[in-house]
């Protein structure tokens, strides 16, 4: 079938404990107020009235939280409006018997009979505003549960696409710099292996962690601009800058390859003369600028940038493009 189950639906979320308490409150204290606005009788009649809504709500928000797998539960090819609408359906039939047998099992436990139309009446439209409350707070819930969880979902699919391009990627592109330098400059082409061992050392530590330091990813964009300095020679120069204070700050790993990545080959290789690359950390400020050609509008969105922004949007950060006299400045914010 075509359908959606809500996997972020869990009953009694929260644990069991916690979820009666609530339960308990919510129906005790309104109807309490109620009866001491309402009706004479002093605290007799409120203490009554608190038990009977405090055994209604338990008994209602129960059967909600029993059945919320089911109410949530819709067919794909529905629009997000009409999927509450059908949630709305699936609740006031619901709802509508679960009122009902609260007020017969009040009668049948405590002789107190309810089955009046006042008291059905006052009984129906208070729950169901202090149901319509609770359902509207785990539906949101749910939303927001069920969004971050696809946003998380697009940023490890992301990453994994990230994985599978960037390893062969760099290393495609650094033997080829190692290669040109072995003819005329073996010592060269020495120490460009040696920093290309650790740079491809660094990726396959970082592919098996969740986070790493700033100062981890510095190491490993040091290595890649030595390597690149093969390609480059005398016409690359750059400078890492990373305060002491912020070297333990953990951030997701190969966030700063891609965006340096993105500055060799869009900014650089284009380009004749000199290059300078700046890589830049201040608190939760990592700013990338280059000296390079320069870009028109907003940057290509390649599989690098794309990854590198849903991680951050995942994680509350965020990837802007500051302007700049010449060349092209990219800032993450952590």
């Amino acid at each position: 079938m075509d359908t959606m189950w809500n996997r972020s639906v869990r009953p009694f979320q929260g644990g069991p404990v916690s979820w009666l308490l609530k339960a308990v409150a919510v129906g005790a204290l309104p109807s309490a107020a109620l009866a001491g606005l309402f009706w004479s009788g002093g605290l007799a009649s409120m203490l009554a009235n608190a038990l009977v809504g405090a055994f209604c709500a338990v008994i209602v928000w129960g059967g909600y939280e029993l059945a919320s797998p089911w109410l949530l539960d819709h067919p794909r090819r529905l629009s997000p409006a009409r999927a509450a609408l059908l949630s709305a359906a699936k609740w006031l039939p619901l709802y509508s018997l679960l009122i009902f047998l609260c007020l017969y099992l009040v009668r049948r436990v405590s002789g107190i009979d309810l089955f009046n139309p006042f008291s059905v009446t006052v009984s129906y439209l208070l729950g169901l505003v202090l149901s319509n409350l609770v359902v509207g707070v785990r539906s949101t819930a749910s939303m927001v549960a069920t969004a971050r969880e696809l946003e998380q979902a697009r940023a490890r699919a992301s990453m994994l696409a990230l994985k599978a391009q960037l390893s062969p990627h760099t290393l495609f592109n650094s033997l080829n710099a190692v290669a040109s330098l072995i003819a005329e400059n073996p010592r060269g082409a020495e120490e460009a292996l040696e920093h290309l061992s650790g740079l491809l050392r660094q990726i396959l530590q970082a592919l098996e962690q969740e986070h790493w330091t700033l100062a981890e990813e510095f190491s490993l964009v040091r290595d890649l601009l030595e390597v690149e300095r093969a390609r480059f020679g005398d016409r690359l120069s750059f400078r890492l800058v990373l305060p002491a204070e912020d070297e333990q700050r953990e951030i997701p790993p190969l966030l700063l390859l891609p965006l340096v990545e993105n500055s060799l080959k869009h900014g650089f290789r284009p380009k004749v003369g000199p290059c300078s690359l700046l890589v830049e950390a201040q608190g939760p400020r990592i700013l990338v600028r280059d000296d390079g050609v320069g870009r028109r509008g907003e940057p290509a969105d390649g599989i690098g940038l794309r990854t590198v922004r849903k991680r951050l949007e995942v994680q509350g950060g965020k990837l802007s493009w500051p302007e700049t006299a010449g060349g092209c400045a990219v800032e993450v914010r952590l």
